[in-house]
């Protein structure tokens, strides 16, 4: 209908990859753990497992060294690391890595996330590479992969690095199962999300981008047109953006209010449903019974302290947020520059 659209656009960027998969029946999850994506609250008061900032190996002390050893230098730069000072730790992992002619994968792990933290994406991408030739196993090296490749697809004009970072952070949330370290699946699927967050949002701008492309060239193809008068080609233009869609359009971010706690104001991950009718987030649930006695939160409609899992509304969160990503840890007015890795 319109020149100059033909392929400007893509609608097969891939939204979603290696996401859960539902077998039918009350959500139960197969192939891969469903991440925890709620409840910022509740996560800051439960006990946590050691952060995987901190997923160190137990650390000898300096004195069971010597200078000659890498090892020794590593500690060193562990602790300049812990510092802030990047610098220095880079200059100790190095030497560390001399030490060992190359050939120990954690130190260029360590050193890979100290010039990550520096802003030196592109080094800290080889030195995660070099610790993954290694050590395929290395759960670390795979996380700093991801996180290093989602960094550099902000900057990027297409969406290539930030597919691989979510395949990158996949295989480290893999690798937990077969290593016995589980208990680190929920942190690394918050990398995962966030990629696919930032993907999608990396699909809209190029999209939009796109779009806009498509309407200067056809406007310069109206202008030639000698045949329509100004009004005629205002109207052909407006009819081309309704068909294409306005790149400068408000994006309208809006989460069903039944998905959302009453307490919270946040995605429910759990959902129970009290006597009462009401359904909540069942740690908030609990604690506000603990703290004001058997009512209900809301209504204040006398209640006991049994409920039950909305399996419905657990179903519904999880298929919304994988057809909208964005909704992974939203805030109104964010950008994805700020999405931390």
């Amino acid at each position: 209908m319109f020149p100059f659209v033909g392929n400007l656009f893509r609608n097969d960027f891939p939204l979603f990859l290696f996401d859960d998969h539902f077998i039918p029946g009350p959500g139960v999850r197969v192939r891969v753990p469903r991440p925890p994506y709620t409840n910022r609250q509740f996560r800051d008061q439960a006990p946590k497992p050691p952060s995987l900032k901190l997923m160190q190996s137990v650390r000898k002390p300096l004195k069971d060294f010597t200078e000659n050893q890498g090892q020794y230098w590593a500690i060193l730069g562990d602790e300049q690391y812990e510092k802030g000072d990047f610098f220095n730790a880079i200059t100790h992992y190095t030497k560390a890595i001399e030490l060992t002619e190359g050939t120990e994968s954690s130190f260029f792990r360590c050193r890979g996330l100290a010039l990550k933290q520096a802003g030196n994406l592109d080094p800290a991408y080889r030195d995660a590479i070099i610790a993954i030739e290694l050590d395929d196993k290395n759960i670390k090296a795979h996380l700093l992969c991801g996180q290093v490749l989602a960094e550099r697809g902000k900057s990027s004009d297409n969406t290539q690095d930030i597919e691989n970072a979510i395949i990158r952070l996949t295989k480290a949330r893999t690798l937990c199962a077969g290593q016995k370290k589980e208990y680190y699946e929920d942190e690394l699927s918050k990398y995962i999300y966030r990629a696919k967050k930032l993907l999608w949002y990396k699909n809209q701008e190029i999209n939009n981008k796109n779009k806009r492309v498509a309407i200067e060239n056809y406007k310069t193809y109206l202008n030639q047109r000698q045949d329509l008068n100004p009004e005629q080609r205002q109207k052909e233009l407006e009819g081309f953006i309704n068909s294409i869609g306005n790149p400068d359009q408000k994006q309208e971010y809006d989460i069903p209010s039944y998905l959302i706690c009453k307490i919270t104001l946040e995605l429910m991950e759990n959902p129970v449903v009290n006597d009462a009718g009401q359904t909540y987030e069942r740690d908030m649930l609990i604690e506000a019974i603990n703290k004001n006695g058997p009512s209900d939160p809301t209504t204040r409609q006398p209640i006991s302290k049994k409920f039950y899992p909305n399996v419905n509304v657990k179903q519904a969160t999880q298929d919304f947020l994988l057809n909208s990503p964005w909704a992974f840890e939203f805030q109104k007015g964010e950008e994805y520059q700020n999405i931390e890795f």
